[in-house]
């Protein structure tokens, strides 16, 4: 077999590498750039870069997101995108990083916990795309402080290994069902589920954050003065107050909550809304007429967007100039 590596940073493929035996010879590319040699690239590569691609013949079966950061508050959707992305290509996909862990410096320092729609977010999407998705704790110490030394990859050893292994035996076609049904998924969502249950407040993630509200349409509609608003049950509207159109944490928020909010319930007629009251549509054009990876996102994600003077819908954004 015939590995590559495709790396965001290159100390994270060759740490890769590191994982298993069968990776020794496999080559290390960089990720940027990586879509003009490999198209096969291409809709991993469709909202952002994640950490690591694994490619076997060029053709990526892996995707990997490495992070020591712990994604709490609006934090946790930054890695978001690139996440779905793999997912929607029916790509394995881990999610390696800490549930807990110190943060040092500023007014929020101290032990900072995972932000749970994460891992919600990331059931949907495994759920609607019938991706293995699998999330790994990076252990920290007593002191909630980040393990840095070998033990950190114990588990991500235990997973490559499974990984190889089945992917040898049943290739592209079969590996997402193999690694859904192996003892090692269900350890490690045994390990998330250990780490939920004994969270403090656990069910306050049950309910959307204070920047998402769940409206009918006719409420929305009066509330906006928009009456196209009225035709749709129920709008989960996504307040995003940037001054000027940007991309982290918004963009991957608003495809968590795509997912979490609409695509996690199809029972629903439910439509996601942002509503930018600090951005004019003159300022979107502006941006949109750049090809701006934010602007692509946000039309992707959303059905619809309130500016701070108009409302466009889906049929109208994905029109705007720049796409």
């Amino acid at each position: 077999m015939t590995w590559t590596i495709y790396y965001d940073d290159i100390q994270e493929g060759v740490w890769f590498v590191a994982l298993h035996p069968a990776l020794d010879g496999a080559a290390l590319k960089p990720i940027t750039g990586a879509v003009k040699d490999n198209t096969a690239l291409t809709n991993v590569l469709q909202y952002d870069r994640p950490d690591v691609i694994l490619a076997h013949d060029g053709e990526p079966v892996l995707v990997l997101e490495r992070t020591v950061e712990v994604p709490s508050g609006h934090n946790v959707g930054q890695r978001f995108a690139r996440l779905a992305a793999a997912a929607e290509d029916h790509r394995p996909l881990v999610y390696f990083g800490p549930f807990v862990a110190f943060k040092h410096g500023g007014k929020t320092a101290g032990p900072r916990w995972m932000n749970l729609r994460l891992f919600w977010a990331l059931d949907v999407v495994s759920q609607i795309h019938g991706t293995a998705v699998t999330t790994i704790q990076w252990p920290v110490d007593m002191d909630y402080e980040i393990v840095q030394g070998p033990d950190k990859d114990v588990a991500m050893k235990r997973y490559m290994a499974k990984f190889i292994e089945e992917f040898e035996e049943v290739g592209l076609v079969g590996i997402n069902e193999a690694i859904m049904e192996s003892s090692v998924q269900r350890q490690l969502l045994e390990d998330r589920e250990s780490f939920v249950a004994a969270l403090k407040g656990a069910d306050r993630y049950d309910r959307p954050p204070e920047s998402v509200r769940f409206v009918s349409g006719e409420q929305a509609s009066a509330e906006f003065q928009i009456p196209e608003l009225a035709s749709h049950d129920e709008l989960v509207i996504y307040e995003i107050g940037m001054q000027n159109i940007r991309s982290d944490p918004y963009t991957g928020m608003a495809m968590l909550y795509r997912y979490l909010y609409v695509l996690g319930h199809p029972e629903l007629d439910r439509r996601l809304i942002l509503h930018f009251p600090n951005v004019s549509d003159e300022m979107w054009d502006a941006a949109a007429a750049t090809a701006r990876k934010d602007v692509r996102l946000y039309r992707h994600a959303a059905d619809g967007i309130i500016f701070s003077n108009v409302y466009r819908n889906k049929s109208i954004l994905v029109a705007d100039p720049g796409l």
